[in-house]
């Protein structure tokens, strides 16, 4: 009974294979036949495949935004050089510095945690020479010269700890591990339009260097713990035990937290977390902090015991440093004492961006030389570079408007794998680059980390999946509802069709062929002028009304909503197919309308040609080949 089961079965399954493969033979020649009728191949028919989510077009000129732009120029510090100059774990008084001031002595007093809200003084050293850092990596100094010239500082380093030296190393990180450092950097407040405005050298940076930018990441929840908390743990907030300060004792120390960094601490990791503000920091501001320290390099001693002393610098300023560069630094000194040891460091930098639309433009020199420092020195060979933000612009100003909202739900998220990689994970790395467009979230992140660290292989995720590890395919039907992202955080739209036959898309079209006659001309005059034969079809983006609606959150957690705002709708986003002659080339485009403007916004790149377009285009194929797909040759 049981093998007349068993082949039954087995008959079964020839058969559905059978069956199977008939249909993807038959499928295959349609698609072939329909590809090759439009002019168009496998690779390229995908792209133009829907998703459930749709997000928005956002115009990186947008009126109602640029209107907050202000230059702003590198920020200039104290014209005296730092007498102290400090490189991984040493600390030298500089050549500069006795040159001009002759002999220098100075006292370093080190800087010790008593808490995440104290500090003490510990050893003192007095030389005239250099220090090794030994008991903590941040430090007082005081200097004298012998004519009684004074100067002083509080500095960071990153001292060489024998303890943790004997507990890290490649050999033991796991087998299945992809071998790469994390590096991960992001600032506070920024979204995806924001960090391309105000960091535009960085963005350029980043992309010479194959930087995969998410396009469709959505933030889950309001304010920086819920971005932060979920890419670091996996979780929320609201699934791990209560740790807010207001809850006095019976709240716990957010080490209860499963930080990604303690897994990768536990595999041969040095581990570093660095974060600025202390007033208003992730874990310390609403919540209760760390009652240990909870990486091997933590910065948050040196803001506890300087914030005081910033008064005396310059604004933004210590020393002749700017504050941000002293944060990016101590990234620089860990990757100097521990050069040939897996590194996970987490930075997160909020005082420029946080309460300024503009201020953190004058970080963009710094930034690219920050990137440059790991890239020749040859670090960025075996380290996964993540730049990054929680969520963009939150301040009344920008928030309340249409562009603004959206861009608050679509933050800056940037990965830069090393040149290899993506010759040794193709699949991985291919779908990381699919994932661009795709629906993601702070879940996804933090799957990705895990698989850092123990890597699952490429493959599709599912729709039942919260996070998805970016080394595989993140599914095109995947909704904010399948992501567990509320309503009136989802930055998704909804295509309406609309009547093609009304005067705005009469209009639309009319300029969209104009465009494309002046993108012609930009390099040959060897096309024929376009002219509107008819449109075909037409649809409209619209907007998530909860979205528009939201005001703020109700509770000092972020966790209730507010939907009681009312946001003007200041642009429409359409969609629209039309056939131009001569040629009878069938065109489908995306087009911004600005209503306070009241202009249309093409670009190219949001132009698809949908037919096939054979020899019209021969006499500037070979040399300009940009323009195949929209000449139309004289000749």
């Amino acid at each position: 009974m049981m093998m007349r089961f068993i082949f039954l079965r087995s008959v079964r399954v020839q058969r559905f294979l059978f069956v199977s493969l008939f249909g993807f033979i038959v499928a295959y020649y349609v698609c072939s036949f329909y590809l090759w009728d439009y002019g168009l191949d496998l690779e390229t028919i995908t792209d133009y495949e829907d998703q459930v989510c749709h997000q928005p077009k956002l115009d990186i000129n947008n009126s109602e935004i640029m209107k907050f732009m202000e230059y702003q120029p590198p920020l200039k510090c104290s014209d005296d050089e730092d007498w102290v100059q400090i490189e991984g774990s040493t600390v030298k008084i500089t050549e500069a510095a006795k040159k001009k001031y002759g002999d220098v002595k100075c006292k370093f007093v080190d800087i010790m945690r008593s808490s995440d809200f104290g500090t003490f003084l510990g050893h003192e050293t007095t030389t005239h020479t250099e220090h090794d850092l030994e008991e903590s990596d941040f430090f007082r100094v005081y200097c004298q010269t012998q004519s009684g010239k004074k100067w002083e500082n509080r500095m960071a380093g990153a001292r060489l700890d024998n303890d943790i030296l004997e507990r890290v190393g490649w050999e033991y990180v796991p087998k299945d591990g992809l071998k790469l450092n994390v590096l991960m950097f992001g600032f506070d407040s920024m979204s995806r339009m924001t960090f391309m405005r105000k960091l535009p050298k960085s963005y350029s940076k980043l992309k010479s260097l194959g930087a995969i930018v998410l396009e469709g990441y959505n933030i889950i929840g309001d304010g920086t713990p819920q971005a932060l908390i979920p890419i670091l743990t996996g979780k929320t907030e609201l699934e791990m035990p209560d740790t807010r300060k207001r809850m006095g004792s019976k709240a716990s120390h957010v080490n209860v937290y499963p930080f990604i960094w303690n897994d990768f601490r536990k595999f041969g990791y040095v581990t570093g977390y660095m974060e600025d503000m202390p007033n208003a920091g992730v874990f310390t501001y609403r919540l209760k902090g760390f009652h240990s320290e909870p990486t091997d390099h933590y910065m948050r001693t040196w803001y506890v015991d300087s914030q005081d002393h910033f008064r005396n610098n310059k604004p933004y300023c210590m020393g002749s440093l700017p504050r941000h560069k002293v944060m990016m630094d101590y990234a620089k000194h860990i990757y100097t004492v521990y050069p040939n040891k897996p590194k996970f460091i987490f930075g997160f930098h909020g005082e420029l961006s946080h309460d300024s639309f503009n201020l953190i433009g004058a970080a963009d020199d710094d930034v690219v030389e920050w990137i440059e420092w790991f890239e020749k020195r040859g670090y960025l060979n075996d380290t996964l570079l993540i730049m990054m933000s929680d969520h963009g612009h939150r301040f009344a100003d920008v928030r309340n408007t249409q562009q603004g909202k959206l861009e608050e739900r679509l933050p800056f998220f940037s990965f830069t794998f090393p040149s290899w990689f993506k010759n040794k994970y193709p699949e991985a790395y291919s779908n990381f680059r699919d994932n661009v467009h795709r629906l993601t979230t702070p879940f996804d992140v933090h799957k990705t980390l895990k698989n850092v660290l123990n890597f699952e292989g490429p493959g599709v995720g599912t729709l039942d999946e919260r996070g998805i590890s970016l080394f595989r395919k993140i599914p095109k039907q995947r909704s904010c509802r399948d992501a567990e992202i509320e309503p009136h955080w989802c930055a998704c739209l909804v295509w309406q069709t609309i009547d093609f036959n009304t005067k705005i898309i009469h209009r639309a079209a009319k300029e969209f062929v104009e465009f494309l006659n002046q993108y012609n001309s930009q390099f040959t005059n060897l096309c024929k002028k376009l002219d509107l034969d008819s449109i075909r079809d037409a649809a409209k983006l619209l907007p998530n009304k909860r979205v528009l609606t939201f005001k703020g959150s109700l509770d000092v957690d972020g966790h209730l909503p507010d939907l009681t705002n009312k946001i003007r709708i200041t642009s429409d986003l359409y969609q629209i197919r039309v056939k131009t002659t001569p040629g009878n080339g069938l065109f489908e485009f995306s087009s911004i309308y600005d209503r306070t403007d009241d202009r249309f916004i093409f670009q190219i790149q949001d132009v698809s040609r949908i037919n096939k377009y054979g020899d019209d285009s021969l006499c500037i194929y070979d040399n300009q080949e940009q323009l195949r797909k929209y000449c139309y040759c004289k000749k």
